[in-house]
């Protein structure tokens, strides 16, 4: 049977929250792009202007690659988190697993006919691998992790580095929820001093690494890559931290209902993105600066995290995750709350 809504764990859905609105700050720019060929042709293309400036240092030093890689932890930490209750009950999570994930990687494929820039396939892809090493120790799985994290850093090609980093921070979030960092198992102080510890390693590194992305482009991306997991740990730490002193409650309630229905809304953000994006580009007769991408991502934000809370007031899921659930167990899941 899935997971009912007594056994979640408040602070997961509020991390998946945070990072599902930091994905569309760096997925914003690419809605209107026709494949991984044309990316960085887009990003040379872009108006910046001053106006759209502060978009752009969000994007780069804060969100490029950290958000998702938050994203692949919470779903490494996912894979271990739902087979352990399946098997806390007595039954095998082996079918449920891969059924569930074959279905995920399913609606990527959907997805990515929609647009190049899925990473739902890659995730279910993933997880059909994950499966057998869910019984590993936390330092063996953190050590896997950024060792494959490191060899992604220095493939040099955008795709393999695309399909290979995923994984290798699902390994790490595996790690994260073996020592109750990414499941609120952790203090307040704890969850403070590993914020401030992250971050200051993280943020030196992504910083410099744009600052001479102009001239030394590859050595950039390189010193910003290994950045990155430090960076997307300070966000885990923080949330959590906030989440453990009772800070920002109406906040954190948004953002767990907008976590809640992760997949729902993720794949919204592919079609009001698409839409808003393709429109004003219509409307102007030229590609949108990123100011007004960045008003487009607040745009879509308050959407979601407006509609989010009321629909799971009456419903218990998200429409993709009941039909996601009710194909994952073959039996139609009660939609109503």
């Amino acid at each position: 049977m899935p997971v009912g809504r007594a056994e979640r764990i408040v602070a997961i859905d509020v991390l998946r929250g945070f990072a599902l609105l930091g994905i569309l700050v760096a997925n914003i720019t690419l809605f209107d792009v026709d494949g991984f060929d044309a990316v960085e042709q887009s990003f040379e293309d872009l108006v910046i202007g001053s106006a759209g400036a502060p978009f752009m240092v969000l994007l780069l030093i804060f969100v490029l690659n950290k958000m998702m890689a938050v994203f692949s932890m919470l779903f490494g930490a996912g894979v271990l988190l739902v087979t352990e209750r399946i098997e806390a009950r007595g039954d095998s999570a082996f079918g449920v697993h891969y059924v569930r994930n074959v279905l995920l990687a399913g609606i990527g494929l959907a997805h990515s006919a929609l647009w190049f820039g899925d990473v739902l396939l890659i995730y279910g892809l993933s997880a059909l691998f994950l499966y057998p090493l869910r019984r590993l120790a936390a330092r063996t799985l953190l050590v896997a992790g950024t060792a494959v994290w490191l060899f992604a850093a220095c493939v040099g090609d955008p795709v393999a580095e695309y399909v290979v980093r995923a994984p290798a921070m699902m390994l790490v979030g595996m790690g994260l929820y073996r020592l109750g960092v990414i499941n609120a198992g952790r203090d307040a102080a704890w969850y403070r001093m590993a914020t401030r510890r992250s971050f200051a390693v993280g943020l030196p590194l992504c910083s410099v690494a744009w600052v001479f992305v102009e001239d030394q482009e590859d050595l950039a991306l390189l010193v910003n890559n290994l950045g990155v997991p430090f960076m997307a740990l300070g966000y885990v730490c923080l949330v959590m931290w906030i989440c453990a002193e009772g800070r920002l409650p109406r906040v954190q309630a948004r953002l767990a209902a907008a976590g809640q229905m992760a997949l729902t809304n993720y794949l919204m953000q592919t079609v009001l993105g698409m839409l808003s994006i393709g429109a004003l580009n219509h409307v102007r007769g030229e590609r949108v600066t990123a100011f007004w991408m960045m008003l487009a991502t607040f745009a879509i934000w308050t959407v979601q995290l407006a509609w989010s809370a009321p629909w799971l007031r009456a419903f218990r899921f998200g429409p993709a995750e009941w039909a996601w659930r009710s194909a994952t167990y073959r039996k139609v899941q009660r939609f109503r709350a």
